[in-house]
């Protein structure tokens, strides 16, 4: 969220390739492509090139592995403590430190350009990545950002040319938080290699439990969120076993592989890289709490809420249990993503009974239902998948004190090889437009409910009901989220960044 856009561990499955996996060279890739981190805490520096040359030497000292002298770029390799042992992780093998933080680094096409890689790197060439050459202010209108999230709105200088460069650090404390940033400012500044435009922090919403704050995975909306984790084949890390065919790892990872991208060259800078979108989504909970009671009449609202989302709130979803929070026996934990919504002979939930064919989960991950782009019940939706990193921005919402005037939203990153197949494909077709279900019918005005460009004139969200009762239908709602900013990233490896250091 939002849980589709934005883990927990479960025992070794057949969603593990060794073989896959021995193939991922985890020491290359930056660490939050394929793990998550769980740290409480991030904080996000946008930085304009100032001299190139300093910059880019800048970028060199991230990856040297002298920490005395820099923080250095995280990794996917393992450390052993905080995360769940992957398949390839030796648990025998002494445990390393759990660090007090993590760094990583996206770069945009003017970043690039600004740096001089693409003056000085005749054979530069990104040809199967029109977006990311367009840029996020560009493709807007393609995902659904007009009216108050068009790009003439976004803040600190996101899609005017002179967001370069994105240093993204988590961090276990303020402590630690404040002590890298302060020492990232001093290198940013150093030589002027960089100046910083805009910062700004996320946290996890905390809950108290015997008289201590503890971090939680819940999301302003009340939803609890980090449920439905993207499976990577021969990835890292253990997955909860569910019923979805693992993804390729080239879908997240740029690989030779591939089926429908070519990796950038020379491939010192494409190899083991990948994309992602960066968003700062503000989100409208008051005017999402006062649309459920403003329904009552038709709907509960926390029956409402589930079926907008197709969750319960605590996390309970509608395909499992559709009439209540609390089944019956309960659910384990790893029993909360392992379902369907269509089963290869038909059947489940196709007419959305259970869970509304439009809401948002089932759009945002259509699973075994036919929909744009796969036609086969039962059959993988799989290369449109994405990999969201996200924390909310803001305090936890305070239901007394609804009209506080503090702004709340989600930020992170949506992680893809292909920002047109996955990002854009998902946003354009799966959220925002009523044809993506194959074979079920929706509203011809029908979008995603939650994370939808909606125009109150003509917003509808249809609940269809058993037994030939009619269907409930919710309209006149506007959107209940703005994009603030926006930037498409290219998440360079460790081997990249070190050539762009060494340009000369």
């Amino acid at each position: 969220m939002l849980r589709g856009l934005f883990g927990r561990g479960a025992e070794l499955d057949a969603h593990s390739s060794t073989g896959t996996q021995a193939a991922l060279n985890l020491a290359d890739i930056q660490g939050f492509i394929l793990r998550g981190y769980r740290m409480p805490m991030v904080r996000h520096f946008l930085l304009t090139v100032d001299v190139p040359e300093e910059a880019r030497k800048l970028l060199g000292r991230f990856v040297s592995g002298d920490e005395a002298d820099a923080p250095q770029i995280t990794t996917a390799e393992d450390w052993h403590v905080g995360f769940e042992p992957g398949p390839a992780d030796d648990p025998a093998q002494v445990p390393r430190r759990k660090p007090d933080y993590c760094l990583n680094v996206g770069i945009t096409w003017p970043g690039l350009v600004a740096l001089e890689v693409k003056d000085r790197v005749p054979t530069l060439s990104f040809k199967s990545f029109a977006a990311f050459l367009a840029g996020a202010a560009k493709r807007a209108k393609l995902v659904g950002d007009t009216g108050v999230s068009d790009p003439q709105h976004w803040i600190g200088g996101f899609g005017a040319g002179s967001d370069h460069v994105l240093v993204t650090l988590h961090a276990l404390s303020p402590e630690v938080m404040n002590a890298r940033s302060d020492r990232l400012t001093a290198l940013f500044a150093e030589g002027c290699a960089f100046r910083e435009t805009w910062r700004a922090d996320g946290m996890a919403l905390m809950e108290m439990q015997d008289g201590k704050p503890v971090p939680t995975f819940t999301v302003h909306f009340g939803y609890t969120d980090g449920i439905s984790m993207t499976t990577i084949r021969g990835g890292p890390e253990r997955y909860p076993p569910d019923h979805q065919q693992p993804c390729e790892p080239w879908l997240f990872v740029l690989l030779d592989e591939a089926e429908n991208y070519l990796v950038p060259t020379p491939r010192e800078i494409g190899l083991n890289g990948s994309f992602a979108v960066f968003k700062m989504i503000r989100t409208d909970v008051v005017a999402f709490e006062n649309f459920l009671q403003s329904n009552k009449d038709k709907i509960d609202p926390e029956l409402l809420a589930a079926k907008l989302c197709g969750r319960w709130r605590n996390g309970v979803p509608l395909a499992l249990s559709p009439d209540s929070d609390s089944p019956t026996g309960g659910l384990l934990p790893e029993q909360l993503n392992n379902f369907e919504y269509v089963n290869a002979d038909g059947s489940g939930d196709p007419r959305g009974l259970r869970c509304p064919v439009g809401a948002h989960m089932r759009r945002i991950n259509p699973r075994g239902q036919p929909v744009t782009g796969q036609g086969q019940p039962g059959a993988s939706n799989n290369t449109h998948r994405l990999i969201r990193r996200g924390m909310p921005y803001g305090p936890v919402y305070d239901p007394t004190q609804p009209y506080d005037g503090i702004e709340r939203g989600l930020l992170g990153y949506f992680i893809n090889s292909s920002i047109e197949n996955q990002y854009e494909f998902v946003l354009g077709h799966w959220v925002n437009d009523s044809e993506f279900a194959g074979s079920v019918r929706l509203h011809p005005k029908s979008k995603d409910p939650m994370i939808g460009t909606q125009d109150p004139s003509e917003s509808i969200f249809i609940i269809p009901q058993a037994n030939g009762a009619p269907p409930i239908k919710i309209t006149g709602f506007s959107s209940f989220i703005a994009t603030r900013a926006a930037a498409y990233c290219f998440l360079p490896s460790v081997t990249a960044i070190r050539f762009i250091s060494n340009l000369r």
